[in-house]
């Protein structure tokens, strides 16, 4: 049986070889009706092209004796040609590479393309370019269409120059000669926020095409959210449902560095051990999360030093990380139950772990502090020792000569702690080295857990531990949640407790803990940051799998305002994320449940802001030093404003609308560590923030066509306190002020 890959890509649309410059129409001018001369004799669209993806296949088959296979399929709208190459693997002759690859063009004779930016934000007035390609045999007049939709206003410029705003298809007359493109305007403004429709159709007495494309429409400001959690607790039930259906987009942050590629691994994990354990891993569910941690194990090793160690930016770091390499190998040991990961790479990383423990048993860390906390502000300490050993335990199952050395050192680490009980004041390291104790089998670990429980903070049927930050205060504002979500620390610190409980399996004590980490998830059931994403996680699954019983049935009954919706939850789809969306927003929301069994359900509230909710802790300045139609060069500068540095701290700089960012222009700047482009921002990553001035120049390039530019936000926040940031907007003088007709001189009534 031989096993094939196959995987389709795109080349760039318009390689056909003609003249494709789309050039424009100098006399093109809007009109809201077609030319009637035209309309008795044009061809009708057969079909409105919708689908134009990247990448087409990707996809696993099964071959016979005869090394055949057939796949059947839909080609894409694109007009492109595609690339099919082909590997196998066999049990006896192993991988074999398909030596040449097969083409497939997707073409017409006649089409035409729409061009959209990713997305605009509600007030600016964007500019579509249709582009239309004749490659008939014949010159050929063409009516271009965008067809009317309630979701935008087509902008009319008259000859006076004065301009209206209309609810009416936009056309347009063209000649377009044999092998040749000319491109039509359309000016629009969109009317409502989110994806709007848009359908473009040329017409010609030879020919006809349509395509109907998406444009997202963004609302001002920054996005924010608050999320409150309700447990219904009506005895046992299932509260993994938001995680299993969200496990891409657990964190609303970016996930760049060697730590946040773990939750593209981590997480999956833990989820598919509860579903697994509780007897719910559907063969989907399974697909899903494997191909999450195939993804994320193999990007993992890409920031993977030679001397097997892990750090934050791979090679560009000067030395591995301990903190990051303890979390690698634990991570990478939970995933062997579901995927293959090379024992050697575990060994690599271990042996350079334990060339860097001390005489007395603790770790340092050789490499940069990133996660404070947990690495202690020396670099040492108990706490990072107990994470330590938490990862040598949990792979103390590995064979061959690694075992022996292993477990001496986990032996000299238990040690080490145990003699450290008594100078441990700070409850995160007492938090952590609970566990590692519970772990290891230490005569000592009821004597820490018992201190840990003298500080933990009991409240409405809840418990949970809390570090006091070094944060500013917060701004009180109308719009101001009313639940805020608790720092990464506290989180992590109660996760710890409850895998404390989980392990001593003592259910009726860990409840509480269990219900406060409930209350504090985000709306795709992820929490704040990236440590306490993947420990509550686990000790979410490890406790809710010991009080799982697939004996529930909910009805759930939300009120708000004239809104109301009946929710059933039972076995059946427990896993499925039943949401409902309100189109106004109430001032109360009432929640009622009956039956039997536990549910969770969560209010969540999105919206935008103008102006940050905390004093920041950072300080930004945001200059234009170069501010034309065509191009923009801004200049940022931060300096931390507490004592000392920040953590590891990540800058997004948004891009205006229809501009695009040239990240070469940026070049060196102490402690940039990495950069990376997402839709219409820059994110950029540091070691550190000071209380020096660290600023940063990029340059940036017109690519589209859009006027009355929004302005663009600059957010730089600390990623392991994301209380700690803070928000600062630019916007462009020319492009706030600019017209239709002054980005796009060829639109129609333009003079």
């Amino acid at each position: 049986m031989r096993h094939h890959g196959f995987l389709m890509g795109g080349l760039p649309e318009f390689n056909l070889g003609a003249n494709l410059q789309p050039t424009p129409s100098p006399g093109a001018v809007a009109n809201l009706q077609p030319t009637p001369s035209h309309t008795t004799q044009l061809k009708t669209p057969s079909k409105v092209r919708t689908v134009f993806p990247e990448t087409w296949l990707w996809t696993n088959k099964s071959t016979g004796s005869d090394g055949h296979v057939t796949i059947s399929t839909t080609v894409p709208d694109t007009i492109t040609s595609w690339v099919a190459s082909a590997f196998a693997v066999n049990k006896v002759s192993g991988l074999g590479i398909a030596s040449t690859s097969a083409k497939i063009e997707a073409f017409k004779p006649f089409f035409v393309s729409l061009n959209l930016p990713y997305s605009v934000v509600r007030g600016e007035q964007v500019v579509l370019q249709a582009n239309v390609f004749n490659y008939l045999t014949s010159d050929t007049d063409v009516l271009v269409t965008l067809e009317k939709n309630d979701d935008f206003r087509s902008i009319i410029v008259a000859s006076d120059g004065t301009t209206s705003y209309v609810s009416q298809t936009q056309t347009d007359n063209i000649h377009v000669k044999a092998g040749e493109a000319k491109s039509v305007y359309f000016p629009i403004v969109p009317a409502e926020l989110g994806q709007i429709s848009l359908t473009v159709k040329a017409q010609s007495v030879m020919a006809a095409d349509a395509v109907k494309r998406q444009l997202l429409v963004e609302p001002e400001g920054v996005p924010k959210e608050y999320n409150t959690p309700i447990l219904l607790n009506l005895n046992k039930g299932d509260l993994m449902g938001p995680t299993v259906n969200n496990l891409d987009k657990l964190l609303r942050m970016p996930t760049g560095c060697g730590e946040q590629t773990m939750l593209g691994l981590a997480p999956d994990v833990f989820v598919a051990n509860y579903l697994t354990s509780t007897h719910q891993l559907s063969s989907d569910i399974e697909e899903k999360a494997i191909n999450y941690m195939e993804k994320g194990y193999q990007r993992e090793l890409t920031f993977q030093h030679k001397d097997g160690s892990f750090s934050a930016f791979g090679d560009r770091d000067k030395s591995g990380s301990m903190w990051l390499s303890a979390f690698v190998i634990k991570t990478f040991h939970q995933a062997k139950k579901h995927i293959f990961i090379d024992d050697k790479t575990l060994v690599r990383t271990i042996e350079w772990m334990l060339t860097k423990q001390k005489s007395d048993g603790s770790f340092p860390e050789p490499g940069r502090v990133i996660h404070k906390d947990m690495q202690g502000g020396s670099a040492s300490g108990p706490g990072l020792t107990a994470f330590v050993l938490i990862a040598l335990e949990e792979n103390n199952d590995l064979k061959g000569n690694i075992q022996e050395k292993l477990q001496n050192a986990a032996m000299k680490a238990r040690s080490y702690l145990e003699q450290q009980i008594s100078t441990i004041t700070d409850d995160y390291a007492l938090a952590i080295a609970s566990y590692a104790l519970a772990l290891s089998r230490s005569s000592d670990a009821a004597t820490v857990f018992t201190k840990l429980n003298s500080d933990a903070i009991v409240k409405d049927g809840m418990k949970h531990w809390h570090k006091a930050q070094t944060t500013t205060s917060s701004h009180h504002h109308y719009w101001s949640p009313p639940h805020k979500q608790s720092n990464p620390i506290d989180i992590e610190m109660s996760s710890y407790a409850l895998l404390v409980y989980a392990h001593n399996k003592a259910f009726a004590d860990g409840l509480s803990v269990m219900k406060w980490l409930t209350t504090q998830r985000n709306s795709n059931g992820g929490f704040a940051s990236t440590q306490d994403t993947v420990l509550a996680l686990q000790s979410l699954s490890e406790f809710a799998a010991m009080v799982y019983s697939n004996n529930f049935d909910l009805q759930v009954s939300v009120t708000a305002g004239n809104f109301t919706k009946q929710f059933q939850v039972n076995p059946t789809n427990a896993l499925i994320l039943q949401v409902a969306e309100l189109s106004s927003i109430p001032t109360e929301v009432t929640i009622d449940a009956t039956g039997h069994g536990m549910a969770l359900v969560e209010v969540s509230v999105f919206f935008n802001v103008e102006q940050e909710i905390s004093e920041p802790t950072f300080e930004v300045t945001v200059t234009l030093e170069t501010d034309t139609l065509n191009s923009m060069k801004v200049k940022t500068c931060t300096r931390w404003l507490l004592t000392g540095a920040s953590g590891m701290a990540v800058q997004e700089i948004g891009i205006p609308t229809g501009f695009d960012a040239d990240v070469e222009s940026i070049g060196q700047v102490a402690g940039l560590k990495k950069i990376e482009q997402e839709n219409r921002k820059v994110i950029i990553y540091f070691d550190e923030i000071t209380t020096t001035p660290l600023c940063v120049t990029m340059e940036s390039i017109r690519t589209g066509l859009v006027a009355k530019t929004q302005p663009s936000a600059v957010r730089v926040y600390d990623y392991y306190q994301p209380d700690n940031q803070v928000t600062k907007f630019y916007q462009s003088h020319v492009l706030k002020n600019s017209s239709v007709c002054d980005v796009c001189p060829d639109c129609g009534g333009c003079p």
